[in-house]
């Protein structure tokens, strides 16, 4: 089940990312001809924002946030546990508070017109907490499959320790 939701998530970002650049090839096009297209950068705006946080959703799920560990790794595996049992519930915290205040935002921009394109600014606002939503979810499945200190370490660190 998670592998079909991956890759539709994957192929969602990639067809928002095309969608965006699209966008702006017609917007420009059309303004070098002199029909400039009004909604044009509002609407790859839009699209841009999607694909960033689907993009953050799907680096989350790859391991492939910052992490700066040179002196956790050094520690006593115990230790090692709870500094990244703290960060990771500082890491829920935050995406919960995201949540909780951007589904708020979101409805209060609802009536909210974007620009030229008439789209409602309540879409844009709706991309902070849906993707908060993901992310949470993607740490959570994280945690179950690789354990409190798999959770935060990047999928491909076997190839980044041979490289070093």
């Amino acid at each position: 089940m998670w592998y079909w939701y991956d890759k539709g998530e994957e192929w969602l970002a990639i067809t928002l990312l095309g969608g965006t650049s699209l966008s702006m090839l017609v917007s420009a096009t059309a303004r070098a001809i002199g029909q400039p297209f009004a909604g044009g950068a509002e609407l790859a705006q839009f699209l841009f924002i999607w694909t960033a946080v689907l993009g953050a959703d799907i680096t989350l799920r790859r391991g492939g946030q910052v992490r700066i560990d040179a002196f956790v790794v050094r520690m006593p595996a115990k230790l090692q546990w709870i500094v990244t049992s703290l960060c990771l519930a500082m890491m829920a915290l935050f995406l919960a508070l995201l949540i909780w205040y951007g589904f708020a935002l979101a409805s209060s921009n609802w009536q909210r017109p974007m620009g030229v394109a008439g789209l409602s600014y309540g879409y844009i606002t709706l991309a902070l907490p849906v993707g908060a939503s993901l992310m949470l979810l993607t740490l959570i499945r994280r945690v179950v499959a690789n354990g409190i200190i798999g959770s935060l370490v990047t999928d491909d660190d076997e190839i980044v320790e041979e490289a070093l």
